[in-house]
């Protein structure tokens, strides 16, 4: 009898941990995950330094910019708006113009480069859509405990 109280308790004791963890997984992820659909072909890497930060950065902001280019290639303008950095403006137009620019370009294999920064909360960006051979020079700003896109007109101190 005791045993089967003890398995009770433990189990119990178990699935409120996983709970628990399940909560405190939600609460410090960011706050944009890839959809279902559609598929996006991207490599992100770092840029060749000397400074092993270049590479924690890299992946650091791997999340964010293949969300960017999945909602690119989809040409989903709200779902770029909504990976701009808090403190911008002009956000809606500059995801139109982005969408507009490099949007079918998005849907073939795509080269991200993670740049040397010069401060940890800036982090320019380099990405290359082999579809096209363009590329576009972007920056990347932490703010809250995750990484944004300067995207629009703004300070990028503004939330730091």
């Amino acid at each position: 009898m005791r045993r089967r109280v003890f398995l009770w308790c433990a189990g119990g004791v178990l699935v409120a941990a996983l709970a628990a963890g399940g909560v405190w997984w939600n609460w410090i992820r960011a706050p944009y995950a890839l959809a279902d659909s559609p598929r996006i072909d991207v490599t992100v890497r770092a840029e060749r330094s000397r400074y092993p930060d270049v590479r924690e950065t890299a992946e650091d902001v791997d999340t964010l910019v293949r969300v960017y280019v999945q909602r690119l290639g989809a040409g989903d303008t709200e779902g770029l708006t909504r990976l701009a950095a808090p403190s911008y403006q002009g956000v809606r137009a500059a995801a139109a113009d982005a969408v507009h620019t490099y949007g079918k370009a998005a849907s073939g294999h795509v080269e991200v480069t993670v740049l040397e920064g010069v401060v940890d909360y800036f982090n320019p960006i380099r990405v290359t859509f082999e579809k096209t051979g363009q590329q576009q020079e972007l920056l990347l700003v932490k703010d809250g405990g995750h990484w944004w896109l300067a995207l629009g007109e703004g300070d990028p101190a503004g939330g730091v």
